[in-house]
Protein backbone atom coordinates (compact mmCIF):
# COMPACT_ATOMS: atom_id res chain seq x y z
CA UNK A 1 0.00 0.00 0.00
CA UNK A 2 1.28 3.37 -1.07
CA UNK A 3 1.68 6.36 1.74
CA UNK A 4 -0.71 7.77 0.29
CA UNK A 5 -3.24 5.29 0.04
CA UNK A 6 -2.55 4.65 3.64
CA UNK A 7 -3.21 8.16 4.65
CA UNK A 8 -6.33 7.92 2.81
CA UNK A 9 -7.54 4.78 4.31
CA UNK A 10 -6.44 5.77 7.91
CA UNK A 11 -8.44 9.22 7.34
CA UNK A 12 -11.55 6.85 6.16
CA UNK A 13 -11.44 4.42 9.04
CA UNK A 14 -11.18 7.13 11.79
CA UNK A 15 -14.89 5.66 13.13
CA UNK A 16 -14.58 1.94 13.12
CA UNK A 17 -16.62 0.45 15.47
CA UNK A 18 -15.45 -2.55 18.77
CA UNK A 19 -14.45 0.50 20.59
CA UNK A 20 -12.64 2.73 18.12
CA UNK A 21 -14.76 6.09 19.05
CA UNK A 22 -13.44 6.11 22.46
CA UNK A 23 -9.71 6.16 21.50
CA UNK A 24 -9.77 8.69 19.30
CA UNK A 25 -6.17 9.99 20.26
CA UNK A 26 -5.03 6.31 19.95
CA UNK A 27 -1.45 6.57 18.44
CA UNK A 28 -0.56 6.00 14.82
CA UNK A 29 1.22 2.45 15.89
CA UNK A 30 -1.92 1.54 18.07
CA UNK A 31 -4.50 2.68 15.11
CA UNK A 32 -2.16 1.13 12.32
CA UNK A 33 -2.50 -2.37 14.92
CA UNK A 34 -6.12 -1.88 14.64
CA UNK A 35 -7.40 -0.89 11.18
CA UNK A 36 -5.15 -1.89 8.77
CA UNK A 37 -6.21 -5.10 7.50
CA UNK A 38 -3.67 -8.17 6.58
CA UNK A 39 -4.11 -9.07 2.86
CA UNK A 40 -3.06 -12.55 2.04
CA UNK A 41 -0.55 -11.96 -0.35
CA UNK A 42 1.24 -10.36 3.05
CA UNK A 43 1.00 -13.17 5.03
CA UNK A 44 3.92 -15.58 6.22
CA UNK A 45 4.68 -18.15 3.62
CA UNK A 46 2.49 -21.59 4.61
CA UNK A 47 0.48 -19.54 7.46
CA UNK A 48 -2.83 -18.70 7.32
CA UNK A 49 -2.97 -15.17 8.93
CA UNK A 50 -6.15 -13.41 9.48
CA UNK A 51 -7.58 -10.42 7.91
CA UNK A 52 -8.07 -9.09 11.16
CA UNK A 53 -6.18 -10.50 14.29
CA UNK A 54 -8.21 -12.51 16.51
CA UNK A 55 -8.74 -12.13 20.28
CA UNK A 56 -5.71 -13.46 22.81
CA UNK A 57 -8.27 -15.73 24.26
CA UNK A 58 -8.40 -17.31 20.60
CA UNK A 59 -6.31 -20.95 20.04
CA UNK A 60 -3.48 -21.92 18.14
CA UNK A 61 -4.44 -22.43 15.14
CA UNK A 62 -2.91 -25.28 12.72
CA UNK A 63 -0.58 -23.30 9.97
CA UNK A 64 -4.30 -23.38 7.42
CA UNK A 65 -6.43 -21.73 10.47
CA UNK A 66 -7.86 -24.08 11.62
CA UNK A 67 -8.06 -25.85 15.47
CA UNK A 68 -6.15 -28.93 15.77
CA UNK A 69 -7.36 -32.48 16.11
CA UNK A 70 -5.40 -32.63 18.78
CA UNK A 71 -6.32 -29.34 20.84
CA UNK A 72 -8.97 -29.79 23.74
CA UNK A 73 -11.26 -27.39 22.88
CA UNK A 74 -13.97 -28.77 19.33
CA UNK A 75 -14.42 -25.11 18.61
CA UNK A 76 -14.00 -21.39 19.46
CA UNK A 77 -16.83 -19.19 19.59
CA UNK A 78 -17.27 -15.55 19.95
CA UNK A 79 -20.37 -13.46 19.64
CA UNK A 80 -19.95 -9.85 21.22
CA UNK A 81 -22.15 -7.43 19.06
CA UNK A 82 -21.30 -4.79 21.03
CA UNK A 83 -17.51 -5.00 20.31
CA UNK A 84 -18.69 -5.96 16.59
CA UNK A 85 -17.10 -9.39 16.83
CA UNK A 86 -18.32 -12.75 15.53
CA UNK A 87 -15.98 -15.77 15.42
CA UNK A 88 -16.69 -19.66 14.75
CA UNK A 89 -13.68 -21.84 13.95
CA UNK A 90 -13.15 -25.65 13.94
CA UNK A 91 -11.02 -28.04 12.44
CA UNK A 92 -13.14 -27.65 9.42
CA UNK A 93 -13.57 -23.98 9.09
CA UNK A 94 -12.72 -20.39 10.18
CA UNK A 95 -15.48 -17.63 10.09
CA UNK A 96 -14.66 -14.33 11.27
CA UNK A 97 -17.06 -11.26 10.96
CA UNK A 98 -16.07 -7.89 11.86
CA UNK A 99 -18.60 -4.97 11.44
CA UNK A 100 -17.57 -1.20 10.31
CA UNK A 101 -19.15 2.53 11.07
CA UNK A 102 -17.67 5.00 8.84
CA UNK A 103 -18.53 7.83 6.50
CA UNK A 104 -17.59 6.63 2.54
CA UNK A 105 -18.10 8.32 -1.20
CA UNK A 106 -20.58 11.15 -1.56
CA UNK A 107 -20.53 11.95 2.45
CA UNK A 108 -22.55 8.88 2.93
CA UNK A 109 -22.78 6.86 6.86
CA UNK A 110 -22.34 3.50 6.13
CA UNK A 111 -22.52 0.26 8.25
CA UNK A 112 -21.07 -2.51 6.73
CA UNK A 113 -19.72 -6.72 7.69
CA UNK A 114 -16.79 -8.61 6.30
CA UNK A 115 -16.56 -12.01 6.87
CA UNK A 116 -13.35 -13.61 6.03
CA UNK A 117 -14.05 -17.73 5.83
CA UNK A 118 -11.76 -20.25 5.14
CA UNK A 119 -12.23 -24.11 4.88
CA UNK A 120 -10.86 -27.39 4.32
CA UNK A 121 -11.28 -29.51 1.14
CA UNK A 122 -14.63 -30.93 1.24
CA UNK A 123 -16.27 -27.83 3.14
CA UNK A 124 -18.01 -26.07 1.22
CA UNK A 125 -21.17 -23.45 0.83
CA UNK A 126 -24.93 -24.70 0.49
CA UNK A 127 -27.95 -23.35 -0.98
CA UNK A 128 -30.83 -24.08 0.93
CA UNK A 129 -34.56 -23.53 -0.15
CA UNK A 130 -37.45 -23.19 2.53
CA UNK A 131 -38.83 -24.92 0.20
CA UNK A 132 -37.06 -27.38 -1.81
CA UNK A 133 -40.11 -29.32 -3.43
CA UNK A 134 -41.07 -26.30 -4.92
CA UNK A 135 -38.58 -23.66 -5.01
CA UNK A 136 -39.39 -20.19 -4.57
CA UNK A 137 -42.88 -21.00 -2.93
CA UNK A 138 -42.07 -20.53 0.63
CA UNK A 139 -40.70 -17.22 2.18
CA UNK A 140 -39.44 -17.31 5.62
CA UNK A 141 -37.14 -14.89 7.96
CA UNK A 142 -33.82 -15.25 7.53
CA UNK A 143 -32.82 -15.93 11.03
CA UNK A 144 -35.80 -18.25 11.72
CA UNK A 145 -34.90 -20.34 8.34
CA UNK A 146 -30.91 -20.62 9.73
CA UNK A 147 -32.32 -21.71 12.85
CA UNK A 148 -34.97 -24.24 11.64
CA UNK A 149 -31.85 -25.88 9.42
CA UNK A 150 -28.62 -25.53 12.10
CA UNK A 151 -26.49 -23.91 10.29
CA UNK A 152 -23.34 -21.79 11.96
CA UNK A 153 -23.61 -19.09 8.73
CA UNK A 154 -25.84 -17.72 6.52
CA UNK A 155 -26.35 -15.28 4.03
CA UNK A 156 -28.94 -13.69 1.42
CA UNK A 157 -27.83 -14.87 -1.82
CA UNK A 158 -29.25 -14.38 -5.89
CA UNK A 159 -32.68 -14.68 -5.07
CA UNK A 160 -32.81 -17.23 -7.81
CA UNK A 161 -35.91 -18.68 -6.05
CA UNK A 162 -37.61 -15.53 -6.35
CA UNK A 163 -37.14 -15.42 -9.97
CA UNK A 164 -38.92 -19.01 -10.45
CA UNK A 165 -41.51 -17.29 -8.15
CA UNK A 166 -42.39 -14.38 -10.50
CA UNK A 167 -41.63 -16.56 -13.61
CA UNK A 168 -38.50 -14.48 -14.81
CA UNK A 169 -35.67 -15.52 -16.70
CA UNK A 170 -33.85 -17.69 -14.05
CA UNK A 171 -30.01 -17.41 -15.22
CA UNK A 172 -27.34 -19.86 -14.93
CA UNK A 173 -28.29 -22.19 -11.93
CA UNK A 174 -25.87 -25.07 -10.58
CA UNK A 175 -26.29 -26.63 -7.14
CA UNK A 176 -24.55 -29.45 -5.50
CA UNK A 177 -23.84 -30.30 -8.71
CA UNK A 178 -27.31 -30.66 -10.30
CA UNK A 179 -28.44 -28.20 -13.10
CA UNK A 180 -31.55 -26.56 -11.70
CA UNK A 181 -32.04 -23.73 -14.12
CA UNK A 182 -29.91 -23.02 -17.94
CA UNK A 183 -31.71 -19.93 -19.42
CA UNK A 184 -29.91 -16.84 -19.01
CA UNK A 185 -29.41 -13.46 -21.26
CA UNK A 186 -27.18 -13.36 -24.53
CA UNK A 187 -24.77 -10.61 -22.56
CA UNK A 188 -25.02 -8.44 -19.54
CA UNK A 189 -28.38 -6.33 -18.22
CA UNK A 190 -27.63 -2.86 -17.40
CA UNK A 191 -30.12 -3.60 -15.02
CA UNK A 192 -29.86 -5.51 -12.13
CA UNK A 193 -29.85 -8.50 -11.89
CA UNK A 194 -27.35 -8.08 -14.71
CA UNK A 195 -27.00 -12.11 -15.10
CA UNK A 196 -23.45 -12.22 -14.57
CA UNK A 197 -22.11 -15.64 -12.22
CA UNK A 198 -19.83 -16.89 -9.77
CA UNK A 199 -19.02 -20.32 -10.07
CA UNK A 200 -17.75 -22.62 -7.39
CA UNK A 201 -15.62 -25.10 -8.66
CA UNK A 202 -14.30 -28.63 -6.31
CA UNK A 203 -10.72 -27.35 -5.23
CA UNK A 204 -12.39 -24.48 -3.30
CA UNK A 205 -11.86 -21.97 -6.26
CA UNK A 206 -14.49 -19.51 -7.50
CA UNK A 207 -14.38 -17.52 -10.93
CA UNK A 208 -16.70 -15.45 -12.62
CA UNK A 209 -18.40 -15.01 -16.03
CA UNK A 210 -20.29 -12.79 -17.77
CA UNK A 211 -24.30 -13.26 -18.65
CA UNK A 212 -23.89 -15.23 -21.93
CA UNK A 213 -20.42 -16.22 -22.00
CA UNK A 214 -20.89 -19.12 -20.55
CA UNK A 215 -23.65 -22.11 -19.88
CA UNK A 216 -24.74 -24.75 -17.60
CA UNK A 217 -22.83 -27.42 -19.80
CA UNK A 218 -20.05 -26.41 -20.43
CA UNK A 219 -19.49 -25.43 -16.68
CA UNK A 220 -20.74 -29.26 -15.67
CA UNK A 221 -17.83 -30.32 -17.97
CA UNK A 222 -15.69 -28.16 -15.91
CA UNK A 223 -17.15 -30.07 -12.92
CA UNK A 224 -18.44 -26.81 -11.51
CA UNK A 225 -20.70 -27.94 -8.07
CA UNK A 226 -22.58 -24.42 -7.55
CA UNK A 227 -23.17 -21.01 -9.32
CA UNK A 228 -24.78 -18.16 -7.87
CA UNK A 229 -26.58 -15.75 -10.51
CA UNK A 230 -26.90 -12.09 -10.26
CA UNK A 231 -24.42 -9.37 -10.86
CA UNK A 232 -22.98 -7.54 -11.41
CA UNK A 233 -18.84 -9.13 -11.88
CA UNK A 234 -17.72 -6.80 -9.06
CA UNK A 235 -13.83 -8.59 -9.58
CA UNK A 236 -12.46 -10.60 -12.10
CA UNK A 237 -8.52 -11.98 -12.11
CA UNK A 238 -8.01 -8.95 -10.06
CA UNK A 239 -9.67 -6.12 -11.75
CA UNK A 240 -12.64 -4.45 -11.43
CA UNK A 241 -15.55 -5.71 -13.88
CA UNK A 242 -16.27 -3.40 -16.81
CA UNK A 243 -20.09 -2.84 -15.81
CA UNK A 244 -18.54 -1.48 -11.91
CA UNK A 245 -16.16 0.87 -13.53
CA UNK A 246 -18.46 2.47 -15.74
CA UNK A 247 -20.69 3.72 -12.41
CA UNK A 248 -23.85 2.37 -13.66
CA UNK A 249 -24.65 1.33 -10.24
CA UNK A 250 -23.75 4.40 -8.03
CA UNK A 251 -27.11 4.95 -6.01
CA UNK A 252 -26.68 4.27 -2.59
CA UNK A 253 -28.22 0.80 -1.70
CA UNK A 254 -27.65 -2.23 0.68
CA UNK A 255 -25.72 -4.79 -0.82
CA UNK A 256 -24.23 -8.54 -0.15
CA UNK A 257 -21.37 -9.72 -2.19
CA UNK A 258 -20.01 -13.21 -2.08
CA UNK A 259 -15.65 -13.26 -3.69
CA UNK A 260 -12.84 -15.29 -3.30
CA UNK A 261 -9.05 -14.75 -2.15
CA UNK A 262 -7.98 -18.04 -2.62
CA UNK A 263 -9.30 -21.28 -3.01
CA UNK A 264 -11.14 -22.64 -0.01
CA UNK A 265 -10.90 -18.80 0.76
CA UNK A 266 -13.46 -16.45 0.88
CA UNK A 267 -14.42 -12.95 1.88
CA UNK A 268 -18.21 -12.07 1.67
CA UNK A 269 -19.26 -8.25 2.69
CA UNK A 270 -23.08 -7.28 4.28
CA UNK A 271 -23.80 -3.48 3.81
CA UNK A 272 -26.82 -1.76 5.73
CA UNK A 273 -28.48 0.71 3.87
CA UNK A 274 -31.90 2.55 3.74
CA UNK A 275 -32.22 3.06 7.41
CA UNK A 276 -31.41 5.52 10.05
CA UNK A 277 -27.71 4.81 10.39
CA UNK A 278 -26.45 3.97 6.97
CA UNK A 279 -27.39 4.74 3.82
CA UNK A 280 -26.37 2.49 1.71
CA UNK A 281 -23.65 2.12 -1.17
CA UNK A 282 -22.49 2.43 -4.75
CA UNK A 283 -20.80 -0.55 -6.31
CA UNK A 284 -17.26 1.14 -7.28
CA UNK A 285 -16.66 1.63 -3.51
CA UNK A 286 -17.71 -2.00 -2.98
CA UNK A 287 -15.17 -3.75 -5.47
CA UNK A 288 -12.63 -1.43 -4.14
CA UNK A 289 -12.92 -2.61 -0.83
CA UNK A 290 -12.86 -6.62 -1.67
CA UNK A 291 -10.33 -5.68 -3.50
CA UNK A 292 -8.45 -4.18 -1.22
CA UNK A 293 -8.83 -7.08 1.03
CA UNK A 294 -7.08 -9.36 -1.04
CA UNK A 295 -10.48 -11.11 -3.27
CA UNK A 296 -9.51 -11.81 -7.31
CA UNK A 297 -13.64 -12.69 -8.08
CA UNK A 298 -16.38 -11.34 -6.56
CA UNK A 299 -20.04 -11.09 -7.79
CA UNK A 300 -22.70 -9.02 -6.59
CA UNK A 301 -25.66 -10.64 -5.02
CA UNK A 302 -29.22 -9.73 -4.67
CA UNK A 303 -29.26 -6.29 -2.09
CA UNK A 304 -31.96 -4.03 -0.95
CA UNK A 305 -34.25 -5.27 1.64
CA UNK A 306 -33.64 -8.71 1.05
CA UNK A 307 -29.84 -8.51 2.77
CA UNK A 308 -29.48 -11.07 5.62
CA UNK A 309 -26.48 -11.86 7.72
CA UNK A 310 -27.38 -14.34 10.10
CA UNK A 311 -24.79 -16.18 12.60
CA UNK A 312 -25.51 -18.74 15.00
CA UNK A 313 -28.97 -17.96 14.14
CA UNK A 314 -28.94 -14.50 14.78
CA UNK A 315 -29.95 -11.46 12.44
CA UNK A 316 -26.27 -9.54 12.35
CA UNK A 317 -27.19 -6.90 10.24
CA UNK A 318 -29.66 -4.27 11.38
CA UNK A 319 -31.64 -3.35 8.98
CA UNK A 320 -34.96 -4.40 10.64
CA UNK A 321 -33.67 -2.56 13.83
CA UNK A 322 -33.48 0.84 12.58
CA UNK A 323 -36.29 0.69 9.75
CA UNK A 324 -38.82 -1.52 10.03
CA UNK A 325 -40.44 -0.96 6.89
CA UNK A 326 -36.97 -2.46 5.81
CA UNK A 327 -37.59 -6.40 6.10
CA UNK A 328 -38.00 -8.91 3.74
CA UNK A 329 -38.36 -12.83 4.51
CA UNK A 330 -35.98 -15.16 1.73
CA UNK A 331 -36.79 -18.38 0.07
CA UNK A 332 -33.34 -19.56 -0.05
CA UNK A 333 -29.97 -18.94 1.39
CA UNK A 334 -26.55 -19.50 0.68
CA UNK A 335 -25.22 -21.42 4.35
CA UNK A 336 -22.13 -22.67 6.28
CA UNK A 337 -21.54 -25.59 8.54
CA UNK A 338 -24.38 -26.77 10.89
CA UNK A 339 -24.08 -26.36 15.04
CA UNK A 340 -26.99 -27.72 18.12
CA UNK A 341 -28.11 -23.97 18.14
CA UNK A 342 -30.12 -24.87 20.95
CA UNK A 343 -27.26 -25.67 23.08
CA UNK A 344 -26.24 -21.84 23.08
CA UNK A 345 -28.61 -21.21 25.46
CA UNK A 346 -27.41 -23.91 28.15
Amino acid sequence: MSQRNLLSFLTRHTRREQGVMAKRFMTIAVVLMVFIPIPAALSEAGVFQPIYPLRDTAPTLTAEGFISPDADEEYYLVIDEEAGEWTYIDQNMFINIRSFTDVVEKQRDLVWYETEIKVTNGAKFVTQHANPEEIGRRFRMAEDFATQIQTIFAISDDFYGFRVYQKRVPGVIIQNGEVLANKSLKEPHYTLPTYDLIALYPDGSMKTYLAGSIDADELMTQNVTDTWCFGPVLLSEGEIGQQVLEKRFEYANPRQTIGMIAPNHYLIMTIEGRNKRSDGVGLVWTAERMKELGCTEALNLDGGNSVKLVFMGELINSDRTYNEKNDRSVTSMITLGTFPLETLSE
